[in-house]
């Protein structure tokens, strides 16, 4: 690292190499400023793209197994409606064996009616008067065929209700088979549905699958791409270094103060509003001290750079004042005595 003076430095900034130079510098700078844009923008639409795939084909398989209940409950229900059929079937033959008792029964209540009027008609006005002891027995089969009237009404009666029941499960059991069935129909239609948009979510997973490997080649490549124009920034610092004679820092370039052992001259690489304690501006010169470095930036002067106490002073009221940035106060005035006061 060269000492040298301001006017040398300033000099030595305005010359034709320099120029040259920092012209390469800062198209490199560039270079890594669009390729590390590019880069990041590439990593973050490779990333979206993969969790896009993960959700897609997560929806796929939930979807496919929807699919797969859909088809488990048709299943169920196409044999609900078939047990339902089979025992309406069942039901359709207790109906018709009730149906022949019932019929029988109405022949026999038929004839039972024939005879009862029979008998009424034995013992009723216009017949020829009977002797008591035939009247007697007229009477006592009137009787008999009452009964026996009444006894086979009761019977038919009862077995009617039955066969109506019968009938009433038979047609109950029918349209609960009818119902199931038609919900099996639906529930099969259903999951072919689901399933076609299963299939159309896997393949959707797959494109972005695809588009994910695409773009994570293209930020690999931007990737490397960066690793080149940053290793062409890092060279062009290392020449610096050893055409200009200072040392190169990742934002400023470096020379000794040539009065002052102490101090040396920072070149800002870059403009800063907010990383040091003022304004930094690209290719202004500053003087830094050498205990802190850049962390604390004087606008470049003629003669000696600020004395340790000076120094010491200022850093603090940049530290511990009311805004950060803010412009430092004048030194001190020296004591009457001519002397630096203590």
């Amino acid at each position: 690292m060269k000492a040298v003076t301001l006017g040398d430095l300033r000099e030595l900034l305005q010359s034709a190499p320099f120029a040259a130079w920092w012209s390469e510098y800062g198209k490199a700078v560039e270079a890594v400023r669009d390729a590390r844009a590019r880069h990041e923008d590439l990593v973050g639409q490779c990333e979206l793209m993969e969790l896009r795939s993960e959700l897609a084909q997560r929806a796929a398989v939930d979807t496919f197994s929807a699919a797969g209940d859909a088809e488990d409950q048709a299943t169920t229900l196409g044999a609900e409606a078939q047990a339902l059929e089979n025992r309406a079937l069942e039901l359709v033959g207790s109906f018709e064996e009730q149906r022949f008792r019932t019929s029988d029964l109405w022949v026999r209540l038929g004839g039972a009616e024939r005879t009862l009027e029979e008998r009424r008609e034995a013992t009723g006005a216009g017949r020829e008067p009977l002797d008591g002891r035939a009247r007697g027995q007229a009477e006592a089969a009137l009787r008999t065929a009452e009964r026996q009237h009444d006894l086979l009404a009761s019977e038919y009666a009862a077995e009617d209700r039955k066969r109506g029941q019968l009938w009433d499960e038979v047609e109950a059991t029918w349209g609960r088979s009818f119902e199931r069935s038609l919900l099996s129909a639906e529930r099969t239609v259903r999951s072919g549905r689901i399933r076609r948009e299963a299939e159309r979510l896997f393949k959707e997973a797959e494109e972005r699958r695809a588009r994910a490997r695409q773009l994570r080649a293209e930020a690999d490549g931007a990737g490397r791409e960066l690793a080149e124009a940053a290793a062409r920034r890092t060279a062009l610092l290392a020449e610096a270094g050893g055409r200009f004679e200072c040392a190169a820092g990742d934002a400023f370039l470096y020379w000794r103060h040539q009065d002052d052992k102490r101090a040396a001259y920072a070149v800002a690489l870059a403009d800063d509003a907010q990383g040091a304690n003022l304004d930094v501006k690209a290719l202004a010169v500053y003087t830094v001290g050498r205990p802190r470095g850049v962390a604390f930036l004087e606008p470049a002067r003629e003669g000696l750079a600020l004395t340790v106490d000076e120094g010491d002073r200022r850093f603090e009221e940049y530290l511990l004042g009311p805004r950060r940035g803010g412009l430092p106060a004048p030194p001190a005035p020296p004591a009457p005595s001519g002397r630096r006061k203590p």
